[in-house]
């Protein structure tokens, strides 16, 4: 009898534990639906246009992502990616109020900022937020076309990104460097074309070879690399310092061997830094939170894209080629990052 008084005594208490933890105020694990309810509040409702690049390149999937991301984490807040013909553009559409953030390349901005670029005057909106992570030159030549080197490229037919975008400067530099100009002399055969058709360009025979600055796996240089019919040509050694000692806002980026199907070895080449920006004119609260919310949910960002691993907070604003925003600016300190 004692033992069955016991036994019931020990079940009534078992009882009493579950439904305490049940009813417990004590934090559980968040569940995926928790996760992505927002974190942060803003004291009335913003939307913005976002600029990115062509629908068929890293920078408008991660601008898209990143725009959800935010989305989902500030109450208040709306943003919207948008295809654009590239940072170039998304200089004229800030100017003009059509987007009010964009992912620009460092050099885009540096240019903006300074007044250098080609039909616009000094952009004194342009304020930084984040360096997100490098844009990598693959410069792709095909294995039938017998190029394998930049000596020979006169006459050849390739892909240099659509009309006065960041892929349009890139390749005006690096051709510049190794004598060639396509814009007056024509020494090479200029097809404008963005990331998705230079691609289906390539695979159908049209061109020869191709500029992809792209986050490191580019999705487009993994797809072609697929066929074995391609090959990389490496940025390297004098040639690679001479570039950046020409145009110093590029950095040396290495794309460690085996990325890309046929590519074993490491392939030394450069690259340039993927930026946040925003017009001065978004709300430095705004601004503060998206800064705030980025850094506070690094692994969610870089889950967007492998390319986002670049993202520490000793290079948050690195090459960031712009003034920064006030409320970046004021996170930043903050936390002692400035």
């Amino acid at each position: 009898m004692k033992k069955n008084k016991k036994s019931l005594f020990a079940l009534l208490l078992a009882c009493v534990v579950i439904l305490s933890v049940g009813c417990s105020n004590t934090p559980q694990l968040i569940s995926s639906s928790t996760a992505n309810e927002p974190q942060a509040s803003l004291a009335q409702s913003y939307s913005f246009t976002v600029g990115t690049s062509s629908s068929g390149g890293s920078v408008y999937a991660i601008g898209a992502g990143l725009s959800k991301l935010l989305t989902e984490k500030i109450d208040g807040l709306d943003m919207r990616a948008i295809a654009t013909g590239g940072a170039v553009d998304n200089v004229g559409l800030m100017s003009r109020g059509e987007v009010q953030l964009s992912l620009n390349a460092s050099n885009t901005n540096y240019m903006a900022c300074n007044g250098t670029l080609e039909g616009m005057g000094k952009q004194e909106n342009l304020r930084g937020i984040v360096s997100l992570y490098p844009s990598v030159f693959h410069f792709i030549v095909g294995q039938d076309s017998g190029i394998t080197g930049f000596d020979q490229l006169q006459g050849r037919k390739g892909a240099v990104g659509a009309p006065a975008s960041a892929t349009d400067l890139y390749c005006t530099d690096v051709l510049n460097y190794f004598g060639y100009d396509y814009h007056d002399r024509k020494d090479v055969e200029a097809v404008y074309a963005n990331t998705s058709d230079a691609t289906d360009l390539f695979k159908d025979g049209h061109i020869d070879w191709a500029l992809f600055p792209l986050g490191v796996p580019g999705s487009a240089v993994l797809d072609l690399s697929m066929s074995g019919k391609i090959n990389i040509l490496p940025i390297a050694g004098e040639d690679r310092d001479g570039i950046l000692e020409q145009y110093p806002f590029y950095v040396p980026y290495t794309i460690p061997g085996g990325t890309y199907t046929g590519f074993d070895e490491d392939i030394d080449t450069i690259g340039c830094v993927i930026t946040l920006v925003a017009d001065e004119s978004v709300d430095e609260e705004v601004v503060y939170q998206i800064t705030k919310t980025i850094w506070e949910n690094l692994d969610d960002v870089q889950a967007i894209a492998n390319s986002l691993t670049w993202m520490t907070k000793e290079n948050a604003t690195s090459g960031i080629g712009a003034p920064l925003h006030p409320g970046a600016e004021r996170y930043y300190k903050e936390v002692g990052m400035l």
